[in-house]
């Protein structure tokens, strides 16, 4: 028996860029009506959202507008389903009934001033064919995680405001652009300091970085990088195929989990350099005992 895919919802409204095409063939047709509808009886499980409040400035969780209960009864009704349950499941004819409709709205409402619409995140869908597409939302995805990033000053500057690029970009359905600055990230940030200090250090010599490759500059400076990178030496091989011969919705589907391999990486730079900022200032207090 084939396997039904769900849906995941903070995947699709919180991570994943505009005009994102999902297959709706195979998905569960329950928890697709529940993604572009809510209702207090039978579809209810998108109910809420954990997101930011861009007005507010703090983590906030939302909760669902209901939607017009006709238009939901008409869809349900359409697709030979029963109002409030899985019914017989009608793939071919939700997918039509729900093509014909083509735009979906869905709101949630910031519980500080669920009467402000400045506060309220919005999700608009389009289903042509048997597509899914994400084709708007207030605030952006580049909005949404400023919050999310802005740890990453502590390193530089100059990382938070490329790797928000990198994510407006994306957002805005520019995936080649946006591998540029994931890649700058690796090369100019993380890499290339370190191979500075190797240097100057004479661990290594401008003759051993000429004869390398990328993957062979991080094997010099390995000791001195994120082990995730390290590991995962594919990163910039497959930021790098992107901006040379990937497309842009290759580039656009590859980008969260690109996105989340760079983060990794900084994390581990952020704890790096506060273990090597606290091993200082403590050895600093003893040498004076």
């Amino acid at each position: 028996m084939e396997q039904r895919s769900s849906v995941d919802y903070e995947q699709i409204l919180l991570r994943d860029p505009l005009f994102k095409e999902y297959p709706l063939k195979g998905i569960d047709e329950m928890d697709l009506v529940n993604l572009l509808y809510y209702s207090e009886i039978g579809c209810n499980k998108l109910k809420i959202i954990d997101s930011y409040c861009t007005v507010c400035n703090k983590d906030t969780t939302f909760t669902a507008e209901l939607s017009d209960d006709q238009e939901l009864s008409d869809l349900l009704f359409d697709a030979g389903m029963v109002s409030g349950g899985m019914g017989n499941k009608q793939e071919k004819r939700l997918i039509k009934a729900l093509e014909k409709r083509s735009i979906f709205i869905r709101k949630f409402n910031c519980p500080r001033k669920s009467d402000d619409s400045s506060h309220n995140q919005v999700f608009i869908f389009r289903v042509i064919g048997a597509n899914l597409i994400k084709i708007g939302q207030h605030p952006t995805l580049a909005d949404l995680t400023k919050n999310e990033i802005k740890k990453y000053r502590k390193l530089n500057e100059e990382i938070y405001s490329e790797l928000n690029r990198a994510i407006g970009l994306s957002t805005h359905g520019i995936g080649i652009g946006a591998f540029v600055y994931l890649r700058r990230i690796i090369e100019k940030h993380i890499l290339a300091p370190q191979l500075k200090k190797l240097l100057l250090e004479g661990d290594i010599t401008e003759d051993d970085l000429a004869k390398s490759d990328f993957k062979g500059k991080i094997n010099l400076a390995k000791d001195k990088l994120p082990e995730f990178l390290v590991d995962n030496k594919k990163i910039y091989s497959v930021l790098s195929k992107g901006i040379h011969d990937l497309d842009e919705k290759e580039c656009k589907d590859y980008f969260p989990v690109l996105r989340t391999a760079i983060e990794i990486i900084l994390d581990e730079e952020i704890k790096r350099k506060e273990d090597e900022n606290k091993n200082n200032l403590i050895a600093a207090q003893i040498s004076k005992l």
